[in-house]
């Protein structure tokens, strides 16, 4: 009888996907951006001038408007959210209330932050858009914001009993965050063609009440 071992198809294993702690994803990402979801470790792309300045864009008016309101702690994406010993994302950007700034440690929050901002680049359209949406939401993160600049779309959802709800954009453009008391943006600035001063933007959300803007 001939065997069949030389001919015969077979089928491959599928390989195991090497899974980290927390503390091994800290030990081997130092400077780079990344994320720790299901103990897999993402390594984002180098960031496009286009996105780095829209992110500093956020963080500007955020966390000036915070600040001047004494909000909390609005921080950028090299802080991690700490959400298990096998999830650490890192949000382009972060608030987290004045109540719950114990939980800031020296290179991260232990626990969800009260919003997360992600902004789409080259390669994270699915991590952002399904990956880290889902997390946030199982973790109760109470807002998230998702925007996608080569599609010119922003999406704002409340988390309501771990499913994300779409929040309301108003006749006149206008959102307003249900986590961040008073601040409001009109959504046409996030993709305005010409890049505006933020501190007029900033002086336009603080004169105006966010009911009547």
């Amino acid at each position: 009888m001939t065997s069949d071992l030389l001919t015969r198809p077979l089928r491959r294993q599928t390989p195991m996907k090497e899974r980290f702690t927390y503390s091994e994803f800290c030990s081997r990402v130092r400077e780079q951006k990344a994320d720790l979801i299901n103990g897999e470790m993402f390594m984002a792309s180098p960031a496009t001038i286009e996105h780095e300045d829209f992110v500093h864009f956020l963080v500007v008016i955020l966390r000036s408007y915070v600040k001047e309101k004494d909000l909390g702690l609005v921080v950028g994406s090299r802080v991690a959210m700490k959400l298990s010993d096998e999830d650490a994302p890192e949000p382009d950007v972060m608030f987290i209330r004045k109540e719950r700034l114990h939980l800031l440690q020296s290179t991260e929050i232990l626990g969800p932050a009260d919003l997360a901002i992600e902004v789409i680049s080259p390669g994270s359209r699915r991590l952002d858009s399904v990956d880290k949406k889902e997390l946030y939401a199982s973790f109760g993160v109470p807002e998230y914001w998702l925007i996608d600049l080569s599609r010119q779309q922003a999406h704002f959802w409340r988390n309501q009993e771990g499913e994300w709800k779409d929040m309301p954009v108003d006749g006149n453009g206008i959102f307003r965050s249900s986590t961040v008391p008073g601040f409001w943006l009109r959504v046409d600035w996030l993709f305005a063609s010409q890049s505006l001063n933020e501190l007029e933007v900033l002086s336009t959300i603080l004169a105006s009440d966010a009911s009547n803007p």
